[in-house]
């Protein structure tokens, strides 16, 4: 589950979340489980749930340096990322008309992948070198592991968007014309 496309339309999109939300929790508990026990211990070896080629590569991490198995960057790396979709999700169920939302074009989906926030651009064939330049051009970049072309989820992003004709939804309008609007401020009286 962790790190897998949720769509800002998917009814499951919160409980997906959560479940990406728990799956980091469990990491930082099993990451201070370790070090605690290494500094009891003086090692890993013996840890209920590592195994003795683990334990040498944990070992030698801080032998090389590290005054723990897993240093203080992994911790404040996964709690960004909990603060991070715990935002998502908070957007989701408290200002649900600022959700970006996914279209299909021809040839293919622009998808809005809010685990990784990014919109992903997902083709049924491989564009051409011709399309391939407008996309590089306009900041999209090729991501192997989701077979996507894609860039950060922003207005910035929808708003290029708008620009490339072959990826336009399928009922003519632009993508910022489907995307919700943010409610206006209130203005001062002048």
């Amino acid at each position: 589950m962790f790190n897998s496309v949720i769509k800002s339309n998917d009814t499951n999109a919160v409980a997906k979340l959560n479940e990406n939300i728990e799956s980091n929790e469990k990491r930082l508990s099993y990451m201070q489980s370790v070090n605690d026990y290494y500094t009891v211990n003086g090692t890993t070896a013996g840890y209920p749930e590592i195994d003795d080629e683990q334990s040498a590569v944990l070992d030698a991490k801080v032998k090389d340096g590290q005054k723990t198995p897993y240093p203080g960057q992994f911790f404040t790396d996964n709690r960004k990322e909990i603060d991070r979709l715990k935002a998502i999700i908070d957007r989701l169920q408290n200002k649900p008309e600022t959700v970006f939302q996914s279209w299909q074009f021809s040839g293919g989906e622009a998808v809005v992948n809010l685990a990784n926030n990014r919109l992903q651009l997902v083709f049924e064939e491989k564009p051409s070198d011709e399309r391939i330049g407008v996309l590089k051009q306009n900041g999209f970049k090729w991501a192997p592991k989701g077979k996507a072309w894609q860039r950060p989820l922003t207005n910035q992003t929808m708003s290029v968007c708008d620009k490339i004709g072959f990826i336009k939804p399928l009922d003519g309008r632009k993508p910022t014309d489907i995307q919700p609007k943010a409610p206006k401020k209130n203005e001062p009286e002048r």
